[in-house]
Protein backbone atom coordinates (compact mmCIF):
# COMPACT_ATOMS: atom_id res chain seq x y z
CA UNK A 1 0.00 0.00 0.00
CA UNK A 2 1.15 3.60 -1.10
CA UNK A 3 0.68 5.77 1.39
CA UNK A 4 -0.34 9.25 0.88
CA UNK A 5 1.99 11.79 1.90
CA UNK A 6 1.62 15.58 1.67
CA UNK A 7 4.94 17.53 1.40
CA UNK A 8 5.40 21.49 1.15
CA UNK A 9 6.62 22.40 -2.05
CA UNK A 10 7.55 26.44 -3.03
CA UNK A 11 5.48 27.03 -6.24
CA UNK A 12 6.93 30.53 -7.38
CA UNK A 13 5.61 33.10 -4.21
CA UNK A 14 3.20 30.80 -2.72
CA UNK A 15 3.60 27.35 -0.71
CA UNK A 16 1.31 24.73 -1.07
CA UNK A 17 0.66 21.19 -0.07
CA UNK A 18 0.93 18.17 -2.84
CA UNK A 19 -1.03 14.71 -2.05
CA UNK A 20 0.94 11.69 -3.78
CA UNK A 21 -2.33 10.59 -4.47
CA UNK A 22 -3.95 12.94 -6.83
CA UNK A 23 -0.44 12.87 -8.84
CA UNK A 24 -1.76 9.29 -10.52
CA UNK A 25 -3.36 8.76 -13.34
CA UNK A 26 -6.96 7.30 -12.81
CA UNK A 27 -5.86 3.54 -13.47
CA UNK A 28 -2.83 4.03 -10.86
CA UNK A 29 -5.41 5.39 -8.49
CA UNK A 30 -7.64 2.15 -9.10
CA UNK A 31 -4.63 -0.31 -8.80
CA UNK A 32 -3.80 1.56 -5.67
CA UNK A 33 -7.08 0.95 -4.09
CA UNK A 34 -7.25 -2.61 -5.12
CA UNK A 35 -3.85 -3.50 -3.92
CA UNK A 36 -5.01 -1.43 -0.21
CA UNK A 37 -8.28 -3.53 -0.41
CA UNK A 38 -6.17 -7.12 -0.74
CA UNK A 39 -3.47 -6.02 1.71
CA UNK A 40 -5.60 -4.22 4.66
CA UNK A 41 -4.86 -6.88 7.42
CA UNK A 42 -1.26 -7.38 6.46
CA UNK A 43 -0.31 -3.86 6.15
CA UNK A 44 -2.05 -3.19 9.61
CA UNK A 45 0.38 -5.68 11.17
CA UNK A 46 3.69 -4.26 9.32
CA UNK A 47 2.56 -0.80 10.67
CA UNK A 48 2.53 -2.18 13.96
CA UNK A 49 6.57 -4.30 13.64
CA UNK A 50 7.94 -1.45 11.09
CA UNK A 51 11.47 -3.27 12.12
CA UNK A 52 10.56 -6.57 11.83
CA UNK A 53 10.50 -9.17 8.70
CA UNK A 54 7.14 -10.46 7.19
CA UNK A 55 6.09 -13.46 7.64
CA UNK A 56 6.41 -14.12 3.39
CA UNK A 57 10.30 -13.40 3.00
CA UNK A 58 10.60 -17.06 5.24
CA UNK A 59 8.71 -18.63 2.01
CA UNK A 60 10.15 -16.45 -0.44
CA UNK A 61 14.24 -16.81 0.70
CA UNK A 62 13.94 -21.00 0.49
CA UNK A 63 12.23 -20.42 -2.75
CA UNK A 64 15.32 -18.41 -3.92
CA UNK A 65 17.70 -20.98 -2.46
CA UNK A 66 15.98 -23.93 -4.18
CA UNK A 67 16.16 -22.13 -7.57
CA UNK A 68 19.37 -21.40 -7.39
CA UNK A 69 20.57 -24.52 -6.11
CA UNK A 70 18.67 -26.01 -9.11
CA UNK A 71 20.19 -23.80 -11.69
CA UNK A 72 23.98 -23.50 -10.25
CA UNK A 73 23.72 -27.71 -10.30
CA UNK A 74 22.95 -27.76 -14.19
CA UNK A 75 24.60 -24.45 -15.98
CA UNK A 76 28.42 -25.10 -14.28
CA UNK A 77 27.94 -28.92 -15.70
CA UNK A 78 26.58 -28.21 -19.54
CA UNK A 79 29.90 -27.73 -21.12
CA UNK A 80 31.14 -31.14 -19.80
CA UNK A 81 27.81 -33.25 -20.33
CA UNK A 82 27.37 -31.63 -23.96
CA UNK A 83 30.85 -33.09 -24.94
CA UNK A 84 30.36 -36.19 -23.20
CA UNK A 85 26.88 -37.59 -23.66
CA UNK A 86 26.26 -35.80 -27.29
CA UNK A 87 30.15 -35.71 -28.62
CA UNK A 88 30.10 -32.41 -29.33
CA UNK A 89 33.62 -30.76 -29.65
CA UNK A 90 34.43 -27.61 -27.26
CA UNK A 91 33.27 -24.85 -29.64
CA UNK A 92 29.95 -26.49 -30.34
CA UNK A 93 29.32 -27.65 -26.33
CA UNK A 94 30.46 -23.64 -25.39
CA UNK A 95 28.03 -22.47 -28.43
CA UNK A 96 25.35 -24.73 -26.65
CA UNK A 97 26.04 -23.80 -22.94
CA UNK A 98 26.33 -20.25 -23.59
CA UNK A 99 22.74 -20.15 -25.94
CA UNK A 100 20.99 -22.25 -22.78
CA UNK A 101 22.77 -18.86 -20.41
CA UNK A 102 21.55 -16.32 -23.47
CA UNK A 103 18.17 -18.18 -23.21
CA UNK A 104 17.93 -17.80 -18.98
CA UNK A 105 18.33 -13.87 -19.03
CA UNK A 106 16.51 -12.80 -21.94
CA UNK A 107 13.18 -14.84 -20.90
CA UNK A 108 12.96 -12.67 -18.20
CA UNK A 109 11.01 -9.97 -20.85
CA UNK A 110 8.59 -12.54 -20.78
CA UNK A 111 7.92 -12.97 -17.25
CA UNK A 112 8.09 -9.23 -16.85
CA UNK A 113 5.35 -9.36 -19.70
CA UNK A 114 3.00 -11.76 -18.13
CA UNK A 115 3.85 -10.67 -14.23
CA UNK A 116 2.40 -7.02 -15.47
CA UNK A 117 -0.03 -7.90 -17.36
CA UNK A 118 -1.96 -10.57 -16.29
CA UNK A 119 -1.10 -13.04 -13.25
CA UNK A 120 0.85 -10.79 -11.17
CA UNK A 121 4.08 -11.66 -9.48
CA UNK A 122 2.90 -14.62 -7.60
CA UNK A 123 1.06 -16.59 -10.14
CA UNK A 124 3.63 -15.74 -12.82
CA UNK A 125 6.38 -17.85 -10.02
CA UNK A 126 4.07 -20.65 -10.10
CA UNK A 127 3.50 -21.07 -12.96
CA UNK A 128 7.01 -20.79 -14.70
CA UNK A 129 8.14 -22.84 -11.64
CA UNK A 130 6.03 -25.48 -13.05
CA UNK A 131 7.10 -24.98 -16.20
CA UNK A 132 11.00 -25.14 -15.06
CA UNK A 133 10.09 -28.67 -13.12
CA UNK A 134 8.98 -30.29 -16.36
CA UNK A 135 12.55 -29.19 -17.69
CA UNK A 136 14.35 -30.44 -14.86
CA UNK A 137 12.88 -33.42 -15.45
CA UNK A 138 13.13 -34.13 -19.07
CA UNK A 139 16.49 -33.46 -18.43
CA UNK A 140 17.55 -36.35 -15.89
CA UNK A 141 15.48 -38.51 -17.66
CA UNK A 142 16.98 -37.87 -21.22
CA UNK A 143 20.41 -38.14 -19.31
CA UNK A 144 19.22 -41.88 -18.69
CA UNK A 145 21.98 -43.48 -20.72
CA UNK A 146 20.89 -45.11 -23.78
CA UNK A 147 17.49 -43.66 -23.68
CA UNK A 148 17.85 -41.40 -26.49
CA UNK A 149 20.75 -43.21 -28.22
CA UNK A 150 24.48 -44.60 -27.92
CA UNK A 151 26.18 -42.21 -25.55
CA UNK A 152 28.74 -40.09 -27.70
CA UNK A 153 26.31 -40.12 -30.85
CA UNK A 154 23.06 -38.54 -29.03
CA UNK A 155 20.73 -36.00 -31.01
CA UNK A 156 21.97 -31.95 -29.93
CA UNK A 157 18.54 -31.35 -30.70
CA UNK A 158 17.00 -33.45 -28.46
CA UNK A 159 19.55 -32.92 -25.30
CA UNK A 160 19.03 -29.20 -25.92
CA UNK A 161 15.01 -29.35 -25.45
CA UNK A 162 14.81 -29.59 -21.80
CA UNK A 163 17.32 -26.75 -21.66
CA UNK A 164 15.14 -24.63 -23.86
CA UNK A 165 12.36 -25.39 -20.99
CA UNK A 166 14.62 -24.27 -18.02
CA UNK A 167 15.66 -21.41 -19.40
CA UNK A 168 11.79 -20.50 -20.38
CA UNK A 169 10.96 -21.63 -16.45
CA UNK A 170 14.03 -19.61 -14.95
CA UNK A 171 13.52 -16.33 -16.80
CA UNK A 172 9.78 -16.51 -16.32
CA UNK A 173 10.92 -15.88 -12.41
CA UNK A 174 14.23 -14.14 -12.68
CA UNK A 175 12.75 -10.64 -12.31
CA UNK A 176 9.40 -11.78 -10.60
CA UNK A 177 11.09 -12.79 -6.87
CA UNK A 178 13.04 -10.40 -5.69
CA UNK A 179 10.86 -8.04 -6.76
CA UNK A 180 8.26 -9.78 -4.87
CA UNK A 181 9.99 -9.96 -1.94
CA UNK A 182 10.40 -6.39 -1.93
CA UNK A 183 6.81 -6.08 -2.08
CA UNK A 184 6.30 -7.38 0.95
CA UNK A 185 7.55 -4.14 2.64
CA UNK A 186 6.32 -0.59 3.02
CA UNK A 187 7.42 2.09 1.49
CA UNK A 188 8.82 3.61 4.90
CA UNK A 189 10.64 -0.21 5.51
CA UNK A 190 13.34 0.85 3.78
CA UNK A 191 16.07 -0.09 6.52
CA UNK A 192 14.21 -3.71 6.65
CA UNK A 193 14.06 -3.91 3.27
CA UNK A 194 18.03 -2.88 2.47
CA UNK A 195 18.28 -5.83 4.88
CA UNK A 196 16.18 -8.27 2.80
CA UNK A 197 17.69 -7.83 -0.23
CA UNK A 198 21.35 -8.65 1.27
CA UNK A 199 19.38 -11.46 2.88
CA UNK A 200 18.40 -12.44 -0.84
CA UNK A 201 21.99 -12.44 -2.14
CA UNK A 202 23.22 -14.80 0.86
CA UNK A 203 20.28 -17.38 -0.31
CA UNK A 204 21.90 -17.07 -4.05
CA UNK A 205 25.10 -17.78 -3.31
CA UNK A 206 24.65 -20.77 -0.04
CA UNK A 207 22.55 -22.24 -2.84
CA UNK A 208 25.09 -22.12 -5.38
CA UNK A 209 28.14 -23.13 -3.13
CA UNK A 210 26.19 -26.10 -2.02
CA UNK A 211 25.13 -27.17 -5.44
CA UNK A 212 28.70 -26.65 -6.94
CA UNK A 213 30.14 -29.17 -4.32
CA UNK A 214 27.29 -31.67 -4.33
CA UNK A 215 26.38 -32.27 -7.78
CA UNK A 216 30.04 -33.26 -9.19
CA UNK A 217 30.69 -35.59 -6.86
CA UNK A 218 27.36 -37.11 -7.80
CA UNK A 219 27.97 -36.70 -11.45
CA UNK A 220 31.75 -37.93 -11.49
CA UNK A 221 30.83 -41.15 -9.50
CA UNK A 222 29.94 -44.49 -11.84
CA UNK A 223 26.40 -45.25 -12.37
CA UNK A 224 23.95 -46.96 -14.80
CA UNK A 225 27.05 -48.67 -16.89
CA UNK A 226 29.03 -45.52 -17.38
CA UNK A 227 31.54 -43.49 -15.95
CA UNK A 228 29.84 -40.43 -15.17
CA UNK A 229 26.24 -40.17 -13.35
CA UNK A 230 24.69 -36.79 -15.28
CA UNK A 231 20.97 -38.61 -13.89
CA UNK A 232 21.61 -38.88 -10.17
CA UNK A 233 23.45 -35.34 -10.92
CA UNK A 234 20.52 -33.95 -12.09
CA UNK A 235 18.22 -35.77 -10.33
CA UNK A 236 18.61 -33.51 -6.83
CA UNK A 237 18.66 -30.33 -8.11
CA UNK A 238 14.85 -31.46 -9.37
CA UNK A 239 14.25 -32.83 -6.02
CA UNK A 240 15.17 -29.74 -4.31
CA UNK A 241 13.92 -27.72 -6.42
CA UNK A 242 10.38 -29.54 -6.33
CA UNK A 243 10.57 -28.96 -2.67
CA UNK A 244 11.01 -25.10 -3.03
CA UNK A 245 8.04 -24.76 -4.93
CA UNK A 246 5.90 -26.58 -2.37
CA UNK A 247 7.19 -24.26 0.05
CA UNK A 248 6.52 -21.15 -1.37
CA UNK A 249 3.07 -22.15 -2.56
CA UNK A 250 2.24 -22.60 0.98
CA UNK A 251 2.94 -19.14 1.57
CA UNK A 252 0.31 -17.68 -0.31
CA UNK A 253 -1.77 -16.72 3.07
CA UNK A 254 1.71 -14.17 3.66
CA UNK A 255 2.16 -12.76 0.80
CA UNK A 256 1.28 -9.15 -0.10
CA UNK A 257 -0.14 -9.18 -3.47
CA UNK A 258 0.27 -6.33 -5.90
CA UNK A 259 -1.97 -6.40 -8.73
CA UNK A 260 -1.01 -6.05 -12.47
CA UNK A 261 -0.73 -3.43 -14.24
CA UNK A 262 -2.77 -4.91 -16.94
CA UNK A 263 -0.01 -3.64 -19.43
CA UNK A 264 3.38 -4.41 -20.53
CA UNK A 265 5.48 -1.51 -19.21
CA UNK A 266 7.97 -1.48 -22.22
CA UNK A 267 5.35 -1.60 -24.53
CA UNK A 268 3.45 1.01 -23.30
CA UNK A 269 6.49 3.16 -23.08
CA UNK A 270 6.76 2.81 -27.09
CA UNK A 271 3.43 3.72 -27.55
CA UNK A 272 3.65 6.88 -25.89
CA UNK A 273 7.18 7.73 -26.58
CA UNK A 274 5.57 7.13 -30.81
CA UNK A 275 2.92 8.90 -29.96
CA UNK A 276 4.81 12.31 -28.68
CA UNK A 277 7.04 12.01 -31.74
CA UNK A 278 4.45 12.01 -34.13
CA UNK A 279 2.50 15.09 -32.14
CA UNK A 280 5.66 16.47 -31.90
CA UNK A 281 7.03 16.28 -35.36
CA UNK A 282 3.22 17.95 -36.78
CA UNK A 283 3.78 20.46 -33.93
CA UNK A 284 4.76 24.56 -34.30
CA UNK A 285 7.58 25.92 -32.59
CA UNK A 286 5.61 27.59 -30.44
CA UNK A 287 3.49 24.65 -29.35
CA UNK A 288 6.93 22.72 -28.92
CA UNK A 289 8.31 25.29 -26.16
CA UNK A 290 4.94 25.44 -24.74
CA UNK A 291 5.28 21.61 -24.28
CA UNK A 292 9.22 21.41 -23.22
CA UNK A 293 10.14 18.01 -23.82
CA UNK A 294 8.69 15.96 -26.77
CA UNK A 295 7.46 13.63 -24.12
CA UNK A 296 5.07 15.58 -23.28
CA UNK A 297 2.94 15.66 -26.27
CA UNK A 298 1.96 12.33 -24.91
CA UNK A 299 1.05 13.63 -21.51
CA UNK A 300 -2.70 13.78 -21.90
CA UNK A 301 -3.15 10.32 -22.54
CA UNK A 302 -0.49 8.85 -20.15
CA UNK A 303 -0.04 11.29 -17.55
CA UNK A 304 2.97 13.09 -16.74
CA UNK A 305 4.25 11.50 -14.07
CA UNK A 306 4.24 8.07 -16.46
CA UNK A 307 5.93 10.19 -19.86
CA UNK A 308 8.80 11.30 -17.29
CA UNK A 309 9.20 7.86 -16.11
CA UNK A 310 9.63 6.59 -19.85
CA UNK A 311 12.52 9.17 -19.90
CA UNK A 312 14.27 7.71 -17.36
CA UNK A 313 13.48 4.37 -18.38
CA UNK A 314 15.22 4.95 -21.44
CA UNK A 315 18.48 6.88 -19.93
CA UNK A 316 18.71 4.17 -17.64
CA UNK A 317 18.90 1.96 -20.48
CA UNK A 318 21.81 3.73 -22.72
CA UNK A 319 24.74 3.44 -19.94
CA UNK A 320 24.04 -0.06 -19.21
CA UNK A 321 22.50 -2.32 -21.49
CA UNK A 322 24.62 -2.31 -24.92
CA UNK A 323 27.89 -1.61 -23.17
CA UNK A 324 28.05 -3.53 -20.28
CA UNK A 325 26.52 -6.87 -22.39
CA UNK A 326 30.54 -6.84 -23.62
CA UNK A 327 31.74 -6.90 -19.71
CA UNK A 328 28.82 -10.19 -19.50
CA UNK A 329 30.60 -11.72 -22.71
CA UNK A 330 33.99 -12.16 -20.79
CA UNK A 331 31.94 -12.78 -17.51
CA UNK A 332 29.94 -15.59 -19.23
CA UNK A 333 32.81 -17.60 -20.46
CA UNK A 334 34.22 -18.67 -17.34
CA UNK A 335 32.17 -21.79 -16.91
CA UNK A 336 33.57 -22.97 -20.55
CA UNK A 337 36.24 -21.01 -21.69
CA UNK A 338 37.91 -21.40 -18.40
CA UNK A 339 36.37 -24.93 -17.84
CA UNK A 340 38.01 -25.79 -20.54
CA UNK A 341 41.75 -24.20 -19.72
CA UNK A 342 41.18 -26.23 -16.48
CA UNK A 343 40.66 -29.29 -17.63
CA UNK A 344 44.32 -29.18 -19.32
CA UNK A 345 45.43 -28.54 -16.09
CA UNK A 346 46.86 -30.79 -12.87
CA UNK A 347 43.87 -31.18 -11.02
CA UNK A 348 45.32 -32.82 -8.08
CA UNK A 349 45.62 -29.31 -5.93
CA UNK A 350 46.20 -31.05 -2.57
CA UNK A 351 48.56 -34.19 -3.06
CA UNK A 352 48.95 -36.72 -5.68
CA UNK A 353 45.89 -38.38 -4.58
CA UNK A 354 43.85 -35.59 -4.59
CA UNK A 355 41.25 -35.02 -7.54
CA UNK A 356 39.42 -31.58 -7.45
CA UNK A 357 36.59 -31.53 -10.49
CA UNK A 358 36.71 -27.94 -12.43
CA UNK A 359 32.98 -27.29 -11.52
CA UNK A 360 34.36 -27.91 -7.62
CA UNK A 361 36.98 -25.22 -8.45
CA UNK A 362 34.66 -22.91 -9.64
CA UNK A 363 33.00 -22.30 -6.18
CA UNK A 364 36.42 -20.27 -5.70
CA UNK A 365 33.96 -17.59 -6.67
CA UNK A 366 30.70 -18.40 -5.14
CA UNK A 367 33.08 -18.48 -1.42
CA UNK A 368 34.62 -15.15 -2.44
CA UNK A 369 31.42 -13.36 -3.38
CA UNK A 370 30.72 -14.45 0.45
CA UNK A 371 33.20 -12.90 1.57
CA UNK A 372 34.16 -9.81 -0.40
CA UNK A 373 30.53 -8.57 -1.00
CA UNK A 374 30.26 -7.96 2.97
CA UNK A 375 34.09 -6.61 2.66
CA UNK A 376 32.84 -3.81 -0.25
CA UNK A 377 29.31 -3.14 1.45
CA UNK A 378 30.85 -2.69 5.24
CA UNK A 379 34.13 -1.78 5.20
CA UNK A 380 35.14 -0.04 1.27
CA UNK A 381 32.36 1.72 0.34
CA UNK A 382 31.77 3.17 4.04
CA UNK A 383 35.66 3.77 3.48
CA UNK A 384 35.23 6.12 0.21
CA UNK A 385 32.42 7.82 1.84
CA UNK A 386 34.26 9.32 5.39
CA UNK A 387 36.81 10.16 2.92
CA UNK A 388 34.83 12.27 0.47
CA UNK A 389 35.97 10.12 -2.30
CA UNK A 390 32.56 10.08 -4.45
CA UNK A 391 32.67 6.53 -5.38
CA UNK A 392 28.92 6.38 -7.16
CA UNK A 393 27.36 3.10 -8.47
CA UNK A 394 28.55 4.29 -12.45
CA UNK A 395 31.89 4.12 -11.28
CA UNK A 396 31.88 1.16 -9.15
CA UNK A 397 30.50 -0.80 -12.16
CA UNK A 398 32.94 0.61 -14.35
CA UNK A 399 36.02 -0.46 -12.25
CA UNK A 400 34.68 -4.02 -11.83
CA UNK A 401 33.89 -4.09 -15.53
CA UNK A 402 38.04 -3.09 -15.84
CA UNK A 403 38.65 -6.16 -13.58
CA UNK A 404 36.66 -8.52 -15.74
CA UNK A 405 38.76 -7.20 -18.38
CA UNK A 406 41.92 -8.15 -16.68
CA UNK A 407 41.08 -11.31 -15.24
CA UNK A 408 40.40 -12.43 -18.58
CA UNK A 409 43.63 -10.82 -19.59
CA UNK A 410 45.33 -13.07 -17.37
CA UNK A 411 43.67 -16.45 -19.02
CA UNK A 412 45.11 -15.19 -22.09
CA UNK A 413 47.95 -15.04 -20.77
CA UNK A 414 48.41 -18.39 -19.32
CA UNK A 415 46.08 -20.55 -21.53
CA UNK A 416 49.85 -21.36 -24.05
CA UNK A 417 51.62 -22.43 -21.51
CA UNK A 418 48.63 -24.69 -20.09
CA UNK A 419 48.08 -25.93 -23.74
CA UNK A 420 52.00 -26.78 -24.30
CA UNK A 421 52.29 -28.13 -20.36
CA UNK A 422 48.95 -30.66 -21.33
CA UNK A 423 50.44 -31.60 -24.70
CA UNK A 424 54.32 -32.38 -23.59
CA UNK A 425 52.63 -34.58 -20.82
CA UNK A 426 51.78 -37.14 -23.94
CA UNK A 427 47.64 -36.08 -23.68
CA UNK A 428 44.95 -35.92 -26.15
CA UNK A 429 43.11 -32.79 -26.53
CA UNK A 430 39.97 -34.83 -27.45
CA UNK A 431 40.45 -36.49 -23.93
CA UNK A 432 40.67 -33.03 -22.31
CA UNK A 433 37.09 -33.95 -20.58
CA UNK A 434 37.97 -37.35 -19.13
CA UNK A 435 41.09 -35.77 -17.50
CA UNK A 436 39.37 -33.29 -15.57
CA UNK A 437 40.41 -33.08 -11.65
CA UNK A 438 43.28 -35.59 -12.59
CA UNK A 439 47.12 -35.30 -11.61
CA UNK A 440 49.55 -35.00 -14.16
CA UNK A 441 52.65 -34.30 -13.04
CA UNK A 442 53.96 -32.06 -16.18
CA UNK A 443 50.53 -30.20 -16.43
CA UNK A 444 50.61 -26.77 -15.06
CA UNK A 445 48.47 -26.82 -11.76
CA UNK A 446 45.23 -25.73 -11.50
CA UNK A 447 45.78 -23.02 -8.76
CA UNK A 448 47.08 -20.97 -11.49
CA UNK A 449 43.88 -20.19 -11.80
CA UNK A 450 42.97 -18.67 -8.84
CA UNK A 451 44.64 -14.91 -9.66
CA UNK A 452 42.06 -14.67 -12.54
CA UNK A 453 39.32 -16.03 -10.32
CA UNK A 454 40.21 -13.63 -7.23
CA UNK A 455 39.97 -10.68 -10.40
CA UNK A 456 36.92 -11.52 -11.51
CA UNK A 457 35.15 -12.10 -8.63
CA UNK A 458 36.04 -8.76 -7.20
CA UNK A 459 35.04 -7.10 -10.22
CA UNK A 460 31.62 -9.28 -10.36
CA UNK A 461 31.26 -7.96 -6.72
CA UNK A 462 31.70 -4.45 -7.74
CA UNK A 463 29.31 -4.30 -10.82
CA UNK A 464 26.81 -7.30 -10.29
CA UNK A 465 24.96 -6.28 -7.40
CA UNK A 466 25.73 -2.48 -7.80
CA UNK A 467 24.02 -2.87 -11.47
CA UNK A 468 20.62 -4.52 -10.07
CA UNK A 469 20.93 -1.49 -7.56
CA UNK A 470 21.30 1.21 -10.20
CA UNK A 471 18.66 -0.25 -12.39
CA UNK A 472 16.74 0.30 -9.28
CA UNK A 473 16.71 3.32 -7.82
CA UNK A 474 17.33 4.86 -11.22
CA UNK A 475 14.21 4.08 -13.01
CA UNK A 476 10.84 5.25 -12.09
CA UNK A 477 8.82 4.08 -9.60
CA UNK A 478 6.51 2.10 -12.28
CA UNK A 479 9.42 0.73 -14.29
CA UNK A 480 11.64 -0.87 -11.50
CA UNK A 481 11.07 -4.60 -12.11
CA UNK A 482 10.93 -4.10 -15.95
CA UNK A 483 14.46 -2.28 -15.21
CA UNK A 484 15.71 -5.43 -13.57
CA UNK A 485 14.16 -7.79 -16.53
CA UNK A 486 16.51 -5.37 -18.79
CA UNK A 487 19.72 -6.03 -16.65
CA UNK A 488 18.81 -9.60 -17.68
CA UNK A 489 18.68 -8.98 -20.79
CA UNK A 490 22.64 -7.38 -20.85
CA UNK A 491 23.54 -10.57 -19.90
CA UNK A 492 21.84 -12.56 -22.44
CA UNK A 493 23.01 -10.14 -24.84
CA UNK A 494 26.58 -11.16 -23.63
CA UNK A 495 25.88 -14.62 -24.52
CA UNK A 496 24.75 -13.78 -27.94
CA UNK A 497 28.43 -11.81 -28.81
CA UNK A 498 29.82 -15.11 -28.01
CA UNK A 499 27.56 -17.17 -30.40
CA UNK A 500 28.78 -14.93 -32.90
CA UNK A 501 32.27 -14.34 -32.23
CA UNK A 502 33.63 -17.49 -31.29
CA UNK A 503 32.39 -19.84 -34.43
CA UNK A 504 33.67 -17.49 -36.29
CA UNK A 505 36.83 -17.14 -34.86
CA UNK A 506 37.24 -20.85 -35.13
CA UNK A 507 36.18 -21.32 -38.41
CA UNK A 508 38.78 -18.49 -39.50
CA UNK A 509 41.40 -20.97 -37.90
CA UNK A 510 41.95 -18.34 -34.30
CA UNK A 511 43.74 -20.49 -31.77
CA UNK A 512 42.03 -20.05 -27.96
CA UNK A 513 45.14 -18.00 -26.43
CA UNK A 514 44.42 -15.75 -29.61
CA UNK A 515 40.45 -15.73 -29.36
CA UNK A 516 41.11 -14.98 -25.27
CA UNK A 517 43.01 -11.79 -26.37
CA UNK A 518 40.30 -10.81 -29.06
CA UNK A 519 37.74 -11.29 -26.60
CA UNK A 520 39.88 -9.28 -23.99
CA UNK A 521 40.34 -6.65 -26.87
CA UNK A 522 36.02 -6.52 -27.54
CA UNK A 523 35.85 -6.43 -23.79
CA UNK A 524 37.80 -3.20 -23.37
CA UNK A 525 36.27 -1.64 -26.52
CA UNK A 526 33.11 -1.91 -24.62
CA UNK A 527 34.61 -0.38 -21.44
CA UNK A 528 35.25 2.95 -23.44
CA UNK A 529 31.77 3.01 -24.28
CA UNK A 530 30.44 2.43 -20.79
CA UNK A 531 32.77 5.66 -19.73
CA UNK A 532 32.04 7.74 -22.03
CA UNK A 533 27.61 6.96 -21.17
CA UNK A 534 28.64 7.27 -17.10
CA UNK A 535 30.26 11.01 -17.56
CA UNK A 536 27.79 12.11 -19.71
CA UNK A 537 24.83 10.35 -16.97
CA UNK A 538 23.07 12.28 -14.58
CA UNK A 539 21.36 10.43 -11.67
CA UNK A 540 17.55 10.71 -11.19
CA UNK A 541 17.61 12.34 -8.29
CA UNK A 542 19.31 15.38 -9.52
CA UNK A 543 17.49 15.02 -13.18
CA UNK A 544 15.20 17.93 -13.83
CA UNK A 545 11.83 16.62 -14.32
CA UNK A 546 10.13 17.32 -18.26
CA UNK A 547 6.55 18.65 -16.80
CA UNK A 548 5.68 20.07 -13.25
CA UNK A 549 3.53 17.20 -11.96
CA UNK A 550 6.68 14.43 -12.10
CA UNK A 551 8.56 17.20 -10.24
CA UNK A 552 5.90 16.75 -7.97
CA UNK A 553 5.85 13.05 -7.66
CA UNK A 554 9.71 12.63 -7.72
CA UNK A 555 9.57 15.22 -4.65
CA UNK A 556 6.70 13.51 -2.67
CA UNK A 557 8.51 9.88 -3.38
CA UNK A 558 11.87 10.73 -2.34
CA UNK A 559 10.32 12.75 1.02
CA UNK A 560 8.38 9.43 1.84
CA UNK A 561 11.45 7.39 1.42
CA UNK A 562 13.17 9.39 3.95
CA UNK A 563 10.43 8.27 6.84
Amino acid sequence: MSEKHEIDVQDGTEKRDVNQYDLLTEHEKELLELEARLNAELDAKLLANPNKHPTAIYFILPNEFGERFCYYGVQPNLNKYFRDITGMDPTAAKVYSTTFTMLAYFFPLIGAAVSDSFLGKWWTIISFSIVYLIGMILLTVFAVPGLLGPVGTVSRGLTFLPMIIIALGTGGIKPCVSSHGGDQYLPSQELAKDRFFSLFYVSINVGGLLTQFIVPLIADKPCLGLETCYTYGFLLPTIVFFLALVVFAIGHRWYRIVPPLGEFLPWKAVKAATLAMGRYRKASPAEREAKGHWLNFAEAEYGAVFVDEVRDFGLVLVPIVFPMSFCWMLYNQNSNEWANQYYLMNGALFGRNSKVLQVQFSIINTILIIILVPILAYVVYPFCERRGWNFTLTRRMGVGYFLVILSFALSAGINKSVENAYLSAGRKMEDATKNDGMYCEECISGWAQFPQWFILTLGECMFSPTGVQFMYVEAGRQFRAVSTSFWLVAVSFGSVWITIFDPAMVEAGIDSTTRNWIYSGVGLGGLVLYCIAAYYYTPRKARISINEPSRLAKEAEYALMKQ
